[in-house]
């Protein structure tokens, strides 16, 4: 059954983005007076907020809020609208699952979907990061060129790829975290955050798949397929003409520069202290240690957090027991999924760039928290100071090691990939 879902993924994203417009536009329907603005649109008093069912339509009260400002006074057309687009991406998805024929059309048609929906994602952002969200549409930009051209991009150089993508994530997410920590007990409220990001979050992912198919599909065409390989005769005239293609990979490979100075940097170390290292002693190990503790850190600060819910000291309407326990637990999330890659890492020999994207995100969240903690004064945080600072700690050489560490590994398709590209290349 799963390989069947897998083998139809295509399909089941269409009729997924279908049900998404189709609920989006009956909840707009529904909700055509806050929309309009004729009904009350304060913020949502956390005080009132007293059941599960308070706290679920507080979130949709924000999301309404949300919604006014893009569709304003036409609530009911922009309803109808999206339930329309919501059943011809139904209808897409049988054609998708019945006909290959309109597959070169269909590709532009979910890589534009896939735009519109990060340039949504922007504006909603907007509301709560301010200006700093157009740094969030930015790395939205380069990770849809990065999947589009994919096919003209070195394997070799995937680790560089994915270090780019990342840095404009991170430059993001630190800007728009300080912004939204700066307003965050003037004009927002945690209520206000969690709904936003909640609902630009599941957008966001849409957006993705939707990109995901749209080069799926132009890759079965062949749209986006890399040209083979010119003669050096061939080239030889082309570059008379003046007519040589800019070619990306030729400002890529830096990470052969970062392991050049991480050698000179051991083997100083190593002429310093006199000391060979142990053959035995390898770097996978130090990040299982390591990673094991900072999963012990997070685990334990998450067991104390948790005890506000288990022992009778929270009340529903205390919202930033919630956001704190959120935001928590997806770090818990990302500690748990570092210990998975580096054990699949160090026995496998796989998973080298899902290990590093989930430290990098790990260090970011940790480091920003402590950031927010030292130069806000808010009361939401993460984590207590100490804790804090020994996570930072302890993820920095595990980011570092990441960084400083060659990805020699991979899939069987990964290496033959690789090894048919450098072939090419010679």
């Amino acid at each position: 059954m799963f390989k069947k879902l897998r083998s139809q993924s295509e399909v089941h994203i269409s009729l997924l983005l279908g049900l998404f417009f189709v609920v989006l536009g009956i909840f707009i329907l529904f909700n055509t007076g806050r929309i309009r603005g004729t009904s009350d649109t304060s913020p949502v008093d956390e005080e009132s907020i007293e059941t599960v069912l308070d706290l679920i339509n507080a979130f949709f009260l924000e999301v309404t809020n949300m919604l006014s400002i893009i569709i304003g006074g036409f609530p009911i057309i922009a309803g109808i609208l999206l339930i329309l687009f919501g059943v011809f991406m139904f209808k897409v998805g049988q054609t998708v699952r019945d006909t290959t024929k309109y597959d070169g059309f269909l590709s532009f048609f979910f890589l534009g979907l896939s735009l519109l929906l990060f340039v949504v994602t922007t504006v909603l952002m907007m509301q709560v990061y301010g200006w700093w969200a157009i740094l969030f549409f930015i790395a939205f930009m380069v990770h849809l060129l990065y999947n589009i051209y994919n096919e003209y991009l070195n394997p070799k150089h995937r680790k560089e790829h994915y270090m780019i993508i990342m840095f404009f994530y991170g430059i993001a997410y630190f800007f728009t975290q300080n912004a939204v920590y700066s307003n965050i007990d003037e004009s927002l409220n945690p209520t206000d955050v969690l709904s936003i990001n909640m609902f630009f979050g599941l957008i966001w992912l849409l957006a993705l798949l939707s990109l995901w198919v749209g080069v799926f599909l132009s890759k079965s065409k062949n749209l986006l397929k890399k040209p083979k390989a010119r003669s050096a005769e061939e080239m030889s005239r082309s570059s008379k003409r003046g007519i040589n293609k800019l070619n990306p990979n030729q400002y890529l490979g830096f990470s052969e520069e970062m392991y050049q100075f991480r050698n000179r940097l051991l083997k100083k170390a190593k002429d310093f202290i006199e000391i060979d290292i142990p053959s035995w002693l390898k770097v996978n190990y130090l990040e299982l240690l390591l990673g094991f503790l900072v999963l012990v850190f997070i685990l334990v600060e998450f067991n104390n957090r948790q005890g506000v819910f288990t022992e009778g000291y929270f009340r529903i309407s205390q919202m930033n027991y919630i956001y704190e326990w959120i935001n928590l637990f997806l770090t818990l999330t990302l500690a748990v999924l570092y210990m998975v890659f580096t054990v699949m890492n160090t026995w496998r020999n796989i998973h080298y760039n899902r290990q590093m994207i989930v430290i990098a995100a790990l260090w970011l969240k940790l480091t920003v928290s402590l950031y927010i903690t030292i130069f806000k004064d808010v009361e939401l945080s993460l984590f207590i100071l100490p804790f804090n600072i020994v996570l930072v700690i302890l993820t920095t050489p595990l980011l570092l090691f990441s960084i400083f560490k060659e990805f020699n590994g991979g899939t069987t398709i990964d290496r033959d990939k690789k090894a048919q590209d450098g072939s090419t290349d010679r």
